[in-house]
This record gives C-alpha cells, sequence and structure tokens, in this order.
C-alpha cells in the first residue's frame, strides 16, 4: 500500500511538473508572439515614415532637375539665338557663297533622300 502511495505521488508530482512546464511554454511562446507584433508594428511605422521621407526627397529631387532643365533650355534658346545670327550675318556679307553652299546641300540632299 504504501509504495502504491509512493508510485501515485509520484506520479501525481510528475503530472504537476509536465503542467508547469507546459503552462510555462505556452506563457513563453505568448510573450515571444506579443514581443514579435510589437516589433512588428514598430517596422511598419518605421516602413511608412521611411516611405515618406524617399517621397519628400524624390519631390525636392525632381524639383532640383525641373530647374536645371529649364536653365538648359534657356542656354539652348541663347545659344540657338546666336548660332542663327552668326549664320544670318555670313548669309548678308556673303549672299554669292551661301547661295552656293545651299544649292550644294540641296544636291546632297536629293541624292541621300533620293535613293531611297
Amino acid at each position: 500500500m504504501a509504495k502504491e502511495m509512493m508510485k501515485d505521488a509520484a506520479n501525481s508530482v510528475s503530472r504537476e511538473i509536465t503542467n508547469i512546464k507546459n503552462s510555462t511554454g505556452v506563457n513563453v511562446i505568448r510573450e515571444d508572439l506579443n514581443t514579435l507584433k510589437e516589433d512588428a508594428e514598430v517596422m511598419f511605422e518605421d516602413a511608412r515614415v521611411l516611405g515618406r521621407d524617399l517621397k519628400a526627397e524624390g519631390k525636392k529631387q525632381l524639383s532640383q532637375a525641373e530647374v536645371r532643365a529649364k536653365e538648359a533650355l534657356e542656354e539652348a534658346k541663347e545659344r540657338g539665338k546666336d548660332q542663327y545670327a552668326a549664320i544670318s550675318s555670313y548669309v548678308q556679307n556673303n549672299p554669292g557663297q551661301s547661295v552656293a553652299i545651299a544649292f550644294v546641300g540641296g544636291i546632297i540632299a536629293s541624292m541621300l533622300f533620293g535613293r531611297r
């Protein structure tokens, strides 16, 4: 009888130890899951902030590129006006030579485009 009681007590203690281990394991898993959830929320917020920052930086760079493009266009217009003035002056000062150059250019162009 004492052996049976000892055996029952040992089994009872063993079951309780198993229950404690299982419940502690569940709590640890719950804590880990909560930690993971919190980390995911922090990462999501960081990604949202990063997206906002990237959007702002993109707008800033686009604005700077637009300013540079407008400046380049103005410079090209000025160079074009200068070149036009130079060509116009050359044609006025050398009308015969200009007509000859235009004639030769026309012949070359007609030969190039006439073969197609």
